[in-house]
């Protein structure tokens, strides 16, 4: 099968690629700067940003795209990258399909960021953010990469030969991922410096990049999936985490707690004087208390987690202890 993509150096687009090659599929790759030489992948030097009759010839002999490229740092790039790079790619894909006459299917790698930040103090209790929750993003990145889906459901409904199907992953954990926070996260565990913050029943809402990377190929290739949106989500509780991250470096797990209103009014009075590891952001990632249900996504195709977050933790900070030169206990059994 011939596939292109986007984002195919990144933290998700990279292992993707490694993995069409690895079944036979032959892929192109838009990028910007040069790349090395793997059997099997062209690079198409070009930009999202372009015209979009320059991309033609990127998607060229291809009705299967992969659409991973995000701009996950600089929010003054990302309306352009998201919303108008979508825009000039779609433009580009509705000229092929005109030339052609051939269907083409469309796999978008989104966020849930899109549904927004939800607690139960406006949800009832025990809810999950599903697909039937209506978008409410918040954050320059989320707004932007919603709009991108907007855009994709759009032209679906105006092209008939165009399919879709959007993967919303929460976040995507794995040992090159390029946000350091789950590894910082680990490491005041490792020192013992770690708490709780607030409710026992605070959640984690984590998804292995190997997941993810599966899932995508499935809605690439499973008609069931066509025309749909999918949350990826391998939810647990954040004590499972910490205590399989506790298990991994050898050291006793954490049973301190402290109330939420301390821990806010502390940050608030010292923030000003001293850089501290915890923001209000931060804090909100601890006391989480509303998850994602993935159970669409299982049941329209059959998707399995390969493990839970923490039964993948050996794996998952085995080359972080190799990099930072510290003894650790891992068990891989």
């Amino acid at each position: 099968m011939n596939v292109c993509i986007t984002g195919g150096t990144g933290f998700i687009g990279s292992p993707l690629c490694a993995l069409l090659l690895s079944q036979g599929d032959r892929v192109r790759m838009l990028s910007r700067k040069e790349q090395p030489a793997v059997p099997g992948r062209e690079v198409f030097n070009g930009d999202l940003l372009q015209p979009h009759d320059a991309l033609r010839g990127f998607l060229e002999g291809c009705n299967l795209l992969y659409h991973c490229a995000g701009e996950i740092n600089d929010t003054d790039l990302m309306y352009d990258l998201h919303v108008r790079g979508t825009s000039n790619l779609l433009k580009a894909v509705s000229e092929k399909i005109n030339l052609t006459g051939e269907a083409f299917h469309w796999v978008q790698l989104s966020s849930t960021g899109a549904y927004g930040k939800r607690t139960l103090s406006n949800l009832e209790a025990d809810v999950s953010i599903d697909e039937t929750f209506s978008p409410a993003p918040v954050g320059e990145y989320e707004v932007t990469k919603t709009i991108s889906d907007e855009l994709v459901i759009s032209f679906s409904e105006i092209e008939p030969l165009f399919t879709y199907t959007i993967l919303r992953p929460s976040i995507v954990v794995g040992p090159q991922m390029p946000n350091q926070s789950f590894f910082q996260l680990s490491a005041m565990v490792r020192k013992r410096l770690f708490f709780y913050i607030g409710s026992k029943k605070a959640l984690s809402t984590y998804v292995h990049v190997d997941d993810v990377i599966r899932a995508l190929v499935i809605c690439a290739t499973d008609p069931r999936t066509k025309g749909q949106i999918f949350i990826l989500s391998n939810d647990c509780l954040l004590s499972e985490v910490i205590d399989s991250m506790a298990d991994v470096y050898n050291v006793s797990r954490p049973t301190l707690r402290v109330p939420v209103y301390v821990v806010r009014l502390l940050v608030r009075l010292a923030s000003p004087f001293v850089r501290l590891p915890l923001t209000d952001d931060r804090i909100d990632e601890l006391v989480k208390n509303v998850g994602y249900s993935s159970i669409k996504i299982e049941e329209t195709i059959g998707f399995e987690y390969q493990a839970s977050i923490p039964q993948a933790m050996p794996a998952l900070l085995s080359q972080y202890i190799k990099k930072s030169n510290f003894k650790a206990v891992v068990d891989n059994d």
